[in-house]
């Protein structure tokens, strides 16, 4: 094996390693914990869980969302593949939060980088890639239960956010919820910015 491949193995390892950290600490103090965790990794690390979790959430997305898709595509007579079409989109999702958080912290001139953007868009979206994945297990038949854990998720997702935003991109407390709610409709109108510009 050369240098370069033994160093991107052990590369992988590391974020693997550090995501497995995160997930433990994030089940526990997933609002608390956020800051201190990414202190602790650093930027390039960090970088590697932001990247690491985000790929995760495409993994559940498609999990959670394929079947749907692949429906879809019967009752079109689409020839195409949908799964990753699926993948796809979860991977556009990610990217708009990455952009938001971006664009959002030179708003409010915040002092983190594009590694902290990356953490932030992949840590936030944890919750709700655990419920993508239990929509998947469960199925629309246990409407009420993905109701409750849909407003956990929402709330943690938010809560999570706003610490990035305060605590990792340093904007000020006092416009750190404004910052949030800038964030989560200039994500959701990237995302569809870029839905509509692949599917035209």
């Amino acid at each position: 094996m050369s240098d370069k491949s033994q160093e991107t193995t052990e590369a992988v390892k590391q974020t693997v390693q550090d995501a497995v950290n995160g997930l433990k600490i994030f089940a526990t103090n997933p609002v608390g914990g956020l800051p201190e965790f990414y202190k602790g990794l650093g930027e390039k690390r960090s970088l590697g869980v932001g990247i690491a979790f985000g790929i995760f959430f495409v993994v559940c997305f498609v999990f959670g969302f394929g079947n749907l898709f692949q429906v879809f595509a019967m009752s079109t007579n689409s020839d195409e593949t949908p799964f990753f079409q699926v993948a796809f989109f979860g991977a556009l999702l990610v990217i708009s939060i990455v952009g938001s958080s971006f664009v959002t912290r030179l708003l409010f001139r915040g002092s983190g980088s594009i590694s902290g953007d990356v953490f932030i868009a992949g840590t936030a979206l944890l919750p709700t890639s655990f419920l993508i994945l239990l929509i998947g297990l469960l199925g629309a038949g246990n409407l009420e239960i993905l109701i409750v854990l849909g407003i956990l998720a929402i709330t943690y997702t938010i809560l999570m956010i706003y610490t990035g935003c305060n605590k990792i991109s340093r904007i000020s407390e006092s416009v750190a919820a404004l910052a949030v709610a800038i964030m989560i409709v200039l994500s959701t109108w990237l995302f569809k910015v870029l839905v509509i510009a692949q599917l035209t």
